[in-house]
């Protein structure tokens, strides 16, 4: 799949999933490609899992090698990761934790400011401390594509 690819398909999925959650979509779309390596990643093609979300509960799941960052330092671990049937059932779903999760309240105080949500999203999302940066330089190149 090209870049190109991706953001239509992904592009389609953050609109149709934002129409129920009022995320934003060109955010959910930018972070589902930062997350996903724009679809090339092991998770997003094994287990149509575009955001690195570890699975919960009796959630299907799938275990990989992934890297963190703890206390500045990168770590290697063995994650499970939440499986999906599909790239919308997944956008759905993150949708959801964004929406209803109460560590994204400041997160959902700042859906109409693209910047402002994905910094308060990062506080939680990620444990890369350069995530914000690498979220919006993502987030201009996927604007500049969408068609």
């Amino acid at each position: 799949m090209t870049k190109q690819e991706f953001v239509q398909q992904a592009h389609a999925a953050a609109l149709q999933s934002s129409q129920q959650s009022g995320m934003p979509p060109m955010v959910t779309l930018a972070q589902a490609a930062l997350e996903s390596n724009w679809g090339q990643s092991k998770l997003s093609k094994e287990a149509n899992n575009y955001f690195g979300i570890k699975a919960h509960g009796t959630q299907d799941r799938i275990q990989m090698i992934t890297n963190e960052c703890e206390k500045g330092t990168q770590v290697v671990i063995k994650a499970e990761f939440a499986k999906y049937n599909s790239m919308l059932e997944c956008f759905r779903y993150r949708d959801g934790i964004l929406a209803k999760g109460a560590a994204y309240t400041s997160a959902r105080e700042k859906l109409g400011d693209e910047v402002g949500f994905i910094q308060e999203i990062a506080k939680h999302w990620a444990t890369d401390p350069k995530y914000v940066q690498k979220l919006l330089a993502v987030l201009a190149e996927v604007k500049g594509m969408v068609k």
